[in-house]
């Protein structure tokens, strides 16, 4: 994908690029490793805004790219997968130039279909087959992709799903009683929208998104649904989430590594537009590098507080249960958005040593907790 000087004014727009370009790379190649065929649906892919003639800074040529790469990077491993791509615009004249990108495939199997993504679901189920595939979700707005209505799409069993879930638009017309607004936040979350009028700030917010999961993952029947969290460039308010759902816990696993580097980038991207502000605004430069003058992370708190919630939650977990297989509390822990495998080997330790739980199944010189471990509280009721 371009460089970050490319997105300037969009650096939203780079950081979910960066985002789909990382997790793509490490699901297509671990599916591409052990399965013989691998699906990517791009829903709605433009292309919009691009800046570039040859649409290098659009999500469907960077998955091109990014996907031929994976393909090449299997076959000395004798590894030969079948890669193929979907990609669905609506617009004719976005589509005829979709149409044009495309042609130029370099190997891979892609195919682009003109229409409503809601209103071809069959050909893309079709195209699909039974192949694993990830599905990215990328509209403009919140209409498009009724939760109900893209049912069948989200079952697929052998696949996963990315939403750009747009929160900034979301939470400014939530409240709206025109019946033609509230009718599509009803088709949006798969239902009546969640009550939010008495609540503000982080609170909303949070019952927002943690809905809209929960409402995925009931529809799609997902074992885990998550979330990762744009902000805005140069405030620190929420532009929109990337909501995750998956059946495997590998997948789980691998969007949460891809959240920490994205969490690191974010944090660049955002002090370097800060100071492209301030530099705007002030008509003189800065002496140093917005990377060297970097304080603290947008993200600390939250992480911290995050942490702080994991811990109870594998309290309360091990208080009820007593025994858990270390994989399901895995599980639970990592769909909690800022949570990473690190944090939980560090909080089993640390309750560990505080005596309120035995790993059984640990050999004495292993530092770190296997999946076929066992947790068990020592906690006396």
């Amino acid at each position: 994908m371009k460089d970050l000087e490319y997105y300037r004014g969009r650096e939203q727009t780079y950081l979910k690029h960066f985002f789909l370009e990382k997790y793509l790379e490490r699901v297509a190649y671990i599916i591409g490793y052990s399965q013989p065929k691998f699906v990517y649906v791009d829903g709605f892919s433009g292309p919009w805004k691009s800046a570039d003639e040859e649409f290098e800074d659009t999500s469907f040529r960077i998955a091109i790219k990014k996907l031929r790469q994976v393909r090449n990077g299997l076959a000395p491993h004798h590894r030969y997968p079948n890669i193929r791509c979907l990609f669905i615009e609506k617009d004719p004249a976005a589509y005829e130039e979709l149409q044009s990108a495309v042609n130029d495939r370099s190997g891979l199997k892609v195919k682009a279909l003109r229409g409503e993504f809601e209103g071809l679901i069959p050909e893309i189920l079709n195209f699909i087959g039974n192949s694993f595939s990830l599905l990215f979700i990328d509209p403009t707005g919140w209409t498009g992709f009724r939760l109900r209505k893209i049912e069948p799409l989200r079952k697929h069993k052998s696949g996963e799903v990315i939403v750009n879930f747009m929160f900034d638009q979301i939470n400014r017309f939530l409240d709206d009683r025109r019946s033609e607004i509230a009718a599509s936040f009803e088709e949006l979350f798969g239902g009546r929208a969640p009550d939010t009028a008495m609540l503000s700030g982080p609170q909303r917010e949070k019952k927002i998104i943690e809905f809209y999961c929960r409402q995925m993952r009931n529809v799609g029947q997902l074992k885990y649904v998550t979330s990762t969290r744009i902000l805005k460039p140069v405030s620190d308010r929420s532009y929109f989430y990337l909501v995750y759902g998956t059946r495997h816990l590998k997948g789980l696993r691998e969007f949460r590594r891809v959240e920490k580097k994205a969490v690191e980038e974010q944090e660049r991207v955002r002090s370097v537009a800060k100071q492209q502000r301030r530099v705007k605004r002030s008509g003189q430069r800065e002496l140093y590098d917005a990377d060297v003058l970097a304080g603290p992370g947008s993200f600390e708190d939250e992480r911290a507080e995050q942490r702080r919630a994991a811990a109870h939650a594998l309290h309360e977990r091990l208080l009820r249960d007593r025994r858990v297989k270390f994989q399901d509390a895995l599980g639970q822990l990592l769909e909690m958005p800022l949570v990473w495998e690190s944090d939980v080997q560090q909080l089993i330790k640390k309750m560990r040593r505080d005596g309120e739980l035995e790993v059984i199944g640990i050999r004495p010189r292993e530092r770190t907790v296997k999946d076929d471990h066992i947790l068990v509280s020592t906690i006396r009721i």
